[in-house]
């Protein structure tokens, strides 16, 4: 069996630059974390982070600090 595998877009906000990660099925949820909640997203480094699947399907979005997709309210 096939592991899914997703794309991480991050967006920095110090220069607007961008960096692409790739992670399968275990490896999106420690990313996500250390994205959203590690150091350089703490200082507010980070722009946008942008998950999408093999099918080009966005999964997660996360922007300026606050979850934008899937909605809060709808998790």
């Amino acid at each position: 069996m096939t592991k899914e595998r997703f794309k991480i877009y991050v967006t920095f906000s110090n220069d607007g630059g961008r960096m692409i990660e790739e992670h399968d099925q275990g490896t999106i949820a420690s990313a996500l974390t250390r994205l959203t909640r590690g150091p350089a997203a703490s200082i507010g480094l980070i722009e946008s982070v942008k998950v999408v699947d093999g099918l080009d399907c966005t999964n997660f979005l996360w922007e300026k600090g606050v979850l934008k997709f899937p909605r809060p309210d709808h998790i």
